[in-house]
């Protein structure tokens, strides 16, 4: 695979934090209500990328690592969810090598995305007037979640 396809394969997983966004803007009426199953969606999700990526991943120490690492963040942190998203990174780079699998998890990822860009609308629509217009929020999401990129091109090119 070459690095553009790879590239393009990431910048589309990423477009989920787009897309919500944007989701978001036009029907903010649906936030609030919706806000519970926002939560248990991207509990789901985490729980489904990450049983495709041990299924199709050797046990060794990585995998394993990376696992107790989600299961801790999920566990203690109210924001889990912006450091998650940028290790599935990494989760992009393992399935590299397995198209049908590299499809599933990318795909997943997209949706995780448009969940995440929803609960951090949720969480600031309140907050609009201290924190400022809603690309600056746009901005914010952007800039919390874009390790992801970061991270994906990283291990393509040095691993």
């Amino acid at each position: 695979m070459t690095f553009l396809q790879y590239l393009l394969i990431l910048l589309t997983s990423f477009s989920g934090i787009i897309f919500g966004y944007v989701l978001s803007l036009i029907a903010p009426e649906e936030l609030n209500p919706g806000k519970k199953y926002f939560e248990w969606l991207a509990r789901f999700l985490v729980l489904l990328i990450m049983i495709f990526y041990i299924i199709n991943t050797p046990l060794t120490i990585f995998p394993l690592l990376f696992l107790a690492i989600i299961i801790l963040m999920v566990i203690f942190s109210r924001e889990y969810l912006f450091y998650i998203y940028p290790l599935f990174g990494l989760v992009i780079w393992a399935s590299l090598y397995n198209q049908q699998l590299l499809i599933i998890q990318s795909s997943l990822i997209f949706i995780l995305g448009i969940v995440i860009s929803s609960m951090y609308m949720v969480q600031h629509e309140k907050k609009e007037e201290i924190i400022g217009s809603k690309f600056n929020i746009l901005l914010q999401i952007l800039l919390r979640t874009f390790l992801f990129l970061v991270i994906g091109v990283l291990f393509f090119l040095f691993f």
